[in-house]
């Protein structure tokens, strides 16, 4: 059994309501102007915290990774972009 039984998301709907939980559960955070902490500065991890800071304003967001820089496997150029992109965003 998963981390929501209520939810099965084998199906579209039990999909959607897992989808509008997290939702509501993050809007929350940034209505308190919460902390958030990512860790991982991969693929998934940048573009979690990047979409983070677009839809929900009041966060603060900060992202961790074990390597010295983000994207990894990425050149070098990609990674400053992206460092400098999320340092203007406050991230």
């Amino acid at each position: 059994e998963g981390s929501w039984p209520h939810l099965d998301e084998r199906f579209l709907e039990g999909r959607r309501r897992h989808i509008f939980e997290e939702y509501k559960a993050i809007g929350d955070l940034n209505a308190k102007n919460a902390s958030v902490l990512v860790v991982g500065a991969g693929f998934i991890g940048v573009e979690w915290i990047t979409e983070l800071e677009h839809f929900f304003k009041n966060l603060k967001l900060t992202i961790i990774d074990a390597l010295p820089q983000c994207l990894g496997p990425l050149p070098a150029k990609a990674a400053t972009y992206c460092s400098k992109y999320m340092q203007r965003h406050g991230i």
